[in-house]
């Protein structure tokens, strides 16, 4: 039986800001954060089965979201590789006035923003694990149901992120 719409608008309800909060970390923009959030929830209604409630429901929406990333970004990396565009992203902090934020909220921008630009660097997979379980607040086990893979190798993939992480935010500075 296929979720109906009802069903639909309950989920939004129920896991629609932690979803997109999911989708914000993962795309770091807004505008493609809006796409993904309306493609999970537009494949959500169009799957042909009911989503068990009982089976950790928030972690199947974040595999859902997870996978339309994956595919969106395989999908980006072969239209680069045959018609390459030109990025003109420009850092979050670039157009932001130093004058307007105190020594200590500039700081903390700066390093929430190096944060952020570490996390992006991370490979899809251990990226994905780590913004599951840091942004989204899932348990080991939830994130392996969610990406239908084993406790342990979410558990190795969070380690390497962690050690990645630590190496390139240089650990002493980040409480690493």
């Amino acid at each position: 039986m296929a979720v109906d719409g009802h069903e639909v608008e309950r989920l939004i309800y129920e896991y629609g800001s932690r979803v997109y909060t999911f989708c914000r970390k993962l795309t770091f923009s807004q505008t493609d954060a809006d796409d993904l959030y309306q493609q999970t929830f537009l494949r959500i209604l169009n799957i042909s089965l009911q989503i068990d409630e009982n089976n950790n429901p928030a972690g199947y929406i974040m595999a859902v979201t997870a996978r339309i990333w994956h595919d969106e970004r395989k999908k980006y990396a072969r239209r680069q590789r045959i018609a390459p565009i030109q990025d003109d992203h420009v850092g979050e902090l670039s157009n932001i006035s130093s004058s307007i934020f105190t020594d200590i909220e500039f700081e903390e921008k700066q390093r929430n923003a190096e944060v952020r630009e570490a996390v992006q660097k991370l490979p899809e997979k251990l990226r994905v694990p780590i913004l599951l379980y840091y942004m989204s607040d899932l348990p080991v086990h939830e994130i392996a149901l969610a990406l239908r893979i084993p406790q342990g190798t979410v558990k190795s993939r969070l380690h390497q992120a962690r050690q990645k992480l630590r190496k390139e935010l240089g650990g002493i500075h980040y409480g690493g």
